[in-house]
Formats: C-alpha cells, sequence, structure tokens
C-alpha cells in the first residue's frame, strides 16, 4: 500500500530536508507500509536511549577496559545507512519542533567513584552526551522524563523507547504513544514523524479486560505488585480497566505501577476508573464494548507477588537500592526524614536513584546533604539494572521496586531481597534483611 504523505513530508523524502531527514523517513514509511498505516503524524516529543549502552555483560570480569561503547540511537543510525548501502556518518541534529530527552544510561551524572567505575569510563558516556546535546537532545538522563519537564498533553503524539513512559503518557497524561524500538523512536526524532496506527487512533483507546479491586491500595508497594497482578492476567494487546473503591493514587504510586505492568506484560494503556482522562466513568473506559474477561484482585493476590518477589531466607545485605522508576524530590524528602537519626552500617552500600532535574531541587532543598550525612548516596540516570558495576561483589540485595527484583535475580547469584522503602532503609541501618512472609 501507499503511505499518503503531506507536501512537506514528499520534500523530506526528496532530501530537500537534508540527507538525514531523507534516511530516517525512508525507515518511517517502510515502518508505516509494515503497519498497515495510511499517513504519518507529526512527532512533538522523543525520549530515547542517547548515553552508552553498556551493559554488565559487556564487562564480565568487572574491568571497565572498553570505553569506546557507542551510544544506542548513533549505532543503529550507522547501522541503517549501511543496510541502505551508504557510508557511515554524523547527522546534524534532531527535528527542531521535537522536545527530545534521553533516557538513563550507564554512569551516575556527577562521578564514577561510588559507582566502582573507572573515570575514562565515566568521561567517555559524558562526551557522549555531549554529543547528543549539540545534536538537540535536552540532556535529562532519565526513565521517568514526565519528571523532567517532558510532559506532553492529551492528545500529543510523541515517541518513547522506555515501557513503562508508554503506559504513563497513554494512561495519565491521554497522550498517544505506541511502544517502540531505539531505530524507530531514533528516525521519529530525527524526521519528526512516525506511524498514525495503534494507539493513535481513538477506535483502539478502550478497555478490554476489568479487574475489579477488592484489595488494599494504599501504599506505593501495593501498587507495585499490583502491576504484577494485572499484568500477569492480560491477553496481548490488552487494556485493562481498574476499578473498585480504592484510593486515588498520586503520580509515586502510578510510576511504579506502570513499570511493573510493563515488565509483567506488553501492555501500553491501563484505564484507572476516575484517574485516567480517558476513563472518567466504567463507560467511558470501556467505549461501548463488552468486557473480554473480569477478574477480582485480592489482597491474598498482592501477598502471593510480594513473597514470590523476596527471597524466601532472613540474611545479610550489603547493597540497597531505592528508586525505579526515578525518585522525586518529594521522595527523597521522606527518606531523609525517616533516615533521620539513623546510619547506614559500615561495609553496606545504599543509594537511591533520582533524576538531574530532581536532584538540583533537592540539592537545593538541602535533601542530598541531610542524606548523605547518614551514609546515603543518591545517585542519578539509572539503576542497579543500568549503572555498570554499582552493585559489583555484593553479597546480599534489598530492592523495593519489583521489575529491579526480578531482573537482578537474573543477573546475580546473591540472595535478592524486596520489600518497602521503609524496609530497605532499615536493612541498610542492620545490614540485615528480614523476610516477613504473609503465608
Amino acid at each position: 500500500m501507499n503511505v499518503r504523505l503531506t507536501p512537506e513530508e514528499q520534500a523530506m523524502l526528496r532530501g530537500e530536508r537534508g540527507e538525514a531527514k531523507r534516511v530516517a523517513l525512508e525507515k518511517i514509511v517502510e515502518l508505516a507500509e509494515i503497519l498497515g498505516a495510511e499517513e504519518l503524524v507529526p512527532v512533538t516529543k522523543a525520549h530515547l536511549c542517547c548515553g552508552s549502552t553498556a551493559s554488565p555483560a559487556d564487562f564480565p570480569d568487572g574491568v571497565l577496559d572498553k570505553p569506546e561503547v557507542l551510544a544506542m540511537g548513533y549505532d543503529d543510525w550507522q547501522t541503517l545507512r549501511k543496510c541502505k548501502g551508504l557510508e557511515p556518518k554524523e547527522f546534524q541534529h534532531f527535528n527542531e519542533d521535537t522536545f527530545v530527552l534521553d533516557d538513563v544510561h550507564c554512569t551516575d551524572s556527577f562521578g564514577w567513584e561510588w559507582t566502582q567505575q573507572t573515570k575514562s569510563f565515566y568521561e567517555n558516556n559524558m562526551a557522549i552526551l555531549q554529543k547528543a546535546a549539540e545534536h538537540g537532545v535536552v540532556v535529562g538522563s532519565t526513565c521517568a522524563p514526565y519528571l523532567a519537564g517532558w510532559v506532553p498533553v492529551m492528545g500529543e503524539v510523541v515517541v518513547t523507547t522506555e515501557s513503562s513512559n508508554v503506559l504513563y503518557c497513554n494512561s495519565v497524561l491521554g497522550a498517544r504513544c505506541n511502544g517502540g524500538g531505539g531505530i524507530t523512536t531514533f528516525c521519529a526524532a530525527i524526521c519528526g514523524r512516525t506511524p498514525k496506527w495503534g494507539l493513535h487512533l481513538e477506535e483502539n483507546r478502550h478497555g478490554t479486560h476489568v479487574f475489579h479491586m477488592d484489595c488494599d491500595l494504599s501504599t506505593r508497594q501495593r501498587w507495585d505488585v499490583l502491576g504484577f497482578a494485572v499484568g500477569k492476567r492480560l491477553a496481548p494487546n490488552a487494556i485493562p480497566v481498574i476499578c473498585g473503591d480504592f484510593e486515588r493514587p498520586d503520580t509515586v504510586k502510578l510510576k511504579s505501577f506502570f513499570t511493573a505492568l510493563a515488565t509483567a506484560s506488553g501492555c501500553e494503556m491501563c484505564l484507572i476508573v476516575g484517574v485516567s482522562p480517558e476513563a472518567q466513568t466504567y463507560e467511558m473506559a470501556m467505549g461501548g464494548h463488552k468486557p473480554a474477561a473480569e477478574f477480582t484482585i485480592t489482597d491474598a493476590d498482592l501477598n502471593a507477588e510480594i513473597d514470590a518477589l523476596c527471597h524466601p531466607e532472613s540474611g545479610p545485605v550489603d547493597f540497597l537500592q531505592i528508586g525505579c522508576p526515578n525518585m522525586t524530590a518529594d521522595e527523597l524528602r521522606k527518606v531523609a526524614l525517616y533516615m533521620d537519626g539513623k546510619q547506614v552500617k559500615d561495609g553496606v552500600r545504599f543509594c537511591l536513584f533520582t533524576n538531574i532535574a530532581q536532584y538540583a531541587m533537592a540539592k537545593a532543598s538541602g535533601t542530598i546533604e541531610k542524606l548523605e550525612q547518614t551514609g546515603a548516596k543518591v545517585l542519578t540516570s539509572g539503576c542497579i539494572l543500568r549503572t555498570i558495576n554499582v552493585a559489583r561483589g555484593a553479597k546480599g540485595i534489598g530492592l523495593s521496586a519489583g521489575k529491579l527484583t526480578i531482573c537482578s535475580k537474573s543477573d546475580q547469584v546473591v540472595p535478592v531481597y524486596y520489600g518497602t522503602d521503609e524496609e530497605v532503609c532499615d536493612a541498610a541501618v542492620s545490614g540485615w534483611w528480614e523476610v516477613k512472609r504473609h503465608a
């Protein structure tokens, strides 16, 4: 099929707006043809990986001796050019009308010593980010761009490689977003276009599976494990509808919920009755459709998820982390209050991950200083899964994010514990994780 192009897009495809936009738009048109999209739509915001894509697998012995690791987007761009028979060549600038913000990467934004990295590895990554900034990227380095000023409004079309961000944009902000791979998101950010399909279309934005809440959802952790309880029960391409008599969730609870939901499923939109702009009522959420399936989530379901995540036997821990997705300045403030008068045990490493914007606010408010006086370390731009070497040498790990717990279990051969933020803080002080089973 032929994709309808506007006069501006036709000019772009002829190379009149530069070679980079031509090559990028060619890829977007190819994608549109594969998806069956009839036209393209302008992209006003893009969120993609611009820092180094180094992973622990690149350094099996823990020695950071390969500083020249390409960023995912740039590497994909060169690969795309080679596939088209073109010589590798640097593009000049992302689309001028697209707000491009970078995702998390492999180092902290302000140092390398605490993360057990080398100066050369850190400096190489920062040089890559500087190059991205020269091409028009706003360096925010976060998995939660809505905490760094990247906040689309209802109906705005955006692209992102972060699965939980897809959910947040569609479900909370009412933006139009489909999940995307690195290279297609990168190309969309260069040419400012993406295929109009999927969740861009109103007819696809209605609930399919209904979940009735008969459980306590008063804490962030309960929303975190709810993501797994819902995700495991979903069919492919389903849109769950969350309904029931529960306290309205805030941003902190929702970002935890969507991160877990994206880990447990391929879900890209979730309608929470009374919260999501397109689900102010149950009828509005369903859009005249009958549910394909209905479920009731109980406290027993959530407790089972907590027990399954946590290592079954109590034991020592020497690496603790809070912050997935990146923490808000207010979350940091609350941890500082909880840790007031306490001290991280000698030999224990306790870190909290936030982003550059929230870090600046927390620092100006005195929160960073208060936390670091307890022996905790506030880091930016990553997590235990992304920040190379940060947990190297740990004999026991304690986390408060279900996503990190599941993924860390596959990477680590040591016990990995899961609990509340407060339980993580307590373990950082004692050096011991006391398991509390629900069954």
